[in-house]
């Protein structure tokens, strides 16, 4: 099994990235900015910025290995810049191969130069749409409403964190159909997250989590032990933390490392993602 995963891995990271579907979030564009929608995207070497229209990129598991499970990638890159292949391509590709449906997702940078938009606000509310359309529309991809989780990655933890420890209230009588949805996230993947979104305590219980760090990121390493700390008033939610010795941030799907914890990182959360049972197809 860890041979064929590793395989599976080798070929999303090698291949181009092949998007079956991309789903702006907002049929007029950001609410409150839709005169910026049309602006378009600007993308070089590793990072893509102004993000003025912000969408889902759909990587649908191949036909039969679908498992009914749905993950939506957050990428990082400092709210200025996006890491969308190495953070949202290339982990949707690799969710795909292993039978999970996965949405990575473009959000309105905040810290951009000269950006209108902010982290709490705007690229928390993308993310909050993002699970909300994903839920709605859950019958449509094959996937069950109740096992939609979100994967984070450093900034894109933040945004991940935002919505799960602190999500927005759901009004039933909202005009939008899909706002009267639930945003809360079913399980959370914290990769190397931010601070921003992280609270001392909650009184509900925070989805089942997997995080993993290396030791020589410190903010990350103070980050996912402050989650550590909310979680231990939880001790019934599935918790399951991985540090890697010596390494540092931004280490996206490993394939870049010369460490092979590092380059064998997708399998502890296949693992995981298995023992929770997300693997197998919901009856």
């Amino acid at each position: 099994m860890r041979s064929i995963i590793a395989a599976l891995l080798a070929l999303a990271l090698a291949a181009p990235a092949s998007a079956e579907t991309v789903i702006p979030l907002w049929a007029k564009g950001q609410p409150g900015f839709e005169s910026r929608r049309d602006i378009p995207e600007q993308h070089a070497d590793w990072w893509w910025r102004s993000i003025n229209n912000p969408s889902l990129t759909v990587f649908a598991p191949p036909a039969g290995k679908a498992t009914g499970t749905a993950v939506i990638v957050v990428p990082g890159g400092g709210h200025q810049n996006l890491v969308f292949h190495a953070e949202g391509e290339q982990p949707g590709q690799y969710l795909a191969g292993i039978g999970v449906t996965a949405f990575a997702l473009k959000y309105v940078l905040a810290r951009e130069k000269g950006s209108p938009y902010s982290v709490e606000g705007d690229a928390k509310a993308d993310l909050v749409r993002a699970i909300r359309y994903v839920r709605a529309h859950a019958a449509d991809y094959g996937v069950d409403p109740h096992r939609i989780g979100v994967m984070g990655f450093s900034a894109g933890g933040e945004l991940t964190s935002m919505a799960a420890f602190n999500p927005p209230t759901t009004d039933p009588n909202a005009a939008d159909p899909i706002d009267r949805t639930d945003a809360r996230p079913d399980f959370l993947i914290e990769i190397y997250p931010g601070p921003l979104g992280i609270v001392p305590f909650t009184d509900h219980a925070p989805p089942p989590v997997f995080l993993l760090n290396g030791s020589a990121d410190r903010m990350a390493m103070a980050d996912t032990d402050a989650i550590e700390r909310l979680y231990d008033a939880f001790p019934d939610v599935p918790f399951e933390r991985h540090v890697m010795a010596g390494v540092p941030h931004a280490f996206n799907m490993g394939d870049r490392s010369d460490h092979k914890t590092v380059r064998d990182w997708p399998q502890r959360l296949t693992d995981w993602l298995g023992d929770m049972g997300l693997l197998t197809p919901a009856k």
